[in-house]
């Protein structure tokens, strides 16, 4: 047993026929023939549609009352806020005001200027002088008392009083070792003399006006070692004294 096969897609039609075409008019029997008779274009196959996806379709985009858009149309604009047209004459109300209030302000200073008249600077006062009026001063006078007559067989104690013009010997030693860093003394004519980086031990000898021992006086400074130091006036000892970094001798 055979099958025929199926085609996809209708049978093929064939074309009508012309059922006039062997009639002739004989009031049209000169004239040349028509050319071919029309013929329908055969059908195309059948194809299939290509898939359509459900979701495809998307619908114009509504508003919040569920109309539609036509496309191509721009939305309609929305209605002004009740307040916003107030509250801009406000502004030009207060704008108007503050223009007003300046031109008047310049009017007010433009003619207070123009009233105003500076007067003329006076001229300087003339300078007075003064005589002062000469003054006298008594000079006081001084009466001096007589000395005291020394009574005889009186004799001045030694050490309290001294004779103008003597000198005293004065000794400064400063014991130790290694170096001091400086060593500052009363020197001849009570001056001060100062010695650095002075080898120890170390000695000077100098003169002082009488009495040397209020005058005297010798310091050393020196890190780490402790150092002693003495002053002797005519050979008595009369100030002596150690310590280490300042070391000060002096016999007041």
């Amino acid at each position: 047993m055979t099958e025929n096969p199926r085609r996809d897609g209708p049978e093929p039609t064939q074309p009508p026929r012309d059922s006039h075409s062997g009639y002739s008019d004989p009031a049209y029997a000169n004239q040349a023939p028509y050319g071919p008779s029309y013929q329908a274009p055969p059908p195309r196959p059948t194809q299939q549609l290509p898939p359509h996806s459900p979701y495809a379709y998307q619908p114009p985009p509504t508003d919040q009352f569920g109309a539609h858009y036509p496309p191509g149309e721009p939305e309609p604009l929305e209605p002004d806020e009740p307040g916003r047209g107030l509250w801009l004459w406000a502004l030009a109300a207060l704008s108007v005001v503050i223009v007003i209030g300046l031109v008047i302000a310049l009017v007010i200073v433009n003619s207070s200027q123009q009233q105003t008249v500076v007067a003329p600077p006076g001229s300087p006062p003339e300078p007075t002088f003064s005589t002062p009026a000469p003054t006298t001063s008594r000079t006081p006078s001084t009466t001096r008392a007589p000395l005291p007559i020394p009574l005889p067989g009186t004799t001045t104690a030694p050490g309290e009083s001294a004779t103008p013009g003597a000198t005293e010997t004065v000794v400064y030693d400063v014991g130790g070792e290694g170096r001091a860093i400086n060593i500052t003394y009363i020197d001849s004519g009570g001056v001060f003399q100062t010695e650095f980086n002075v080898i120890l031990p170390w000695s000077k000898e100098v003169r002082l006006a009488a009495p040397a021992r209020q005058s005297a006086s010798v310091s050393i400074i020196n890190v780490g070692r402790e150092i002693s130091c003495s002053i002797s006036v005519d050979g008595t000892p009369v100030q002596q004294r150690s310590g280490s970094g300042l070391t000060i001798c002096s016999p007041v």
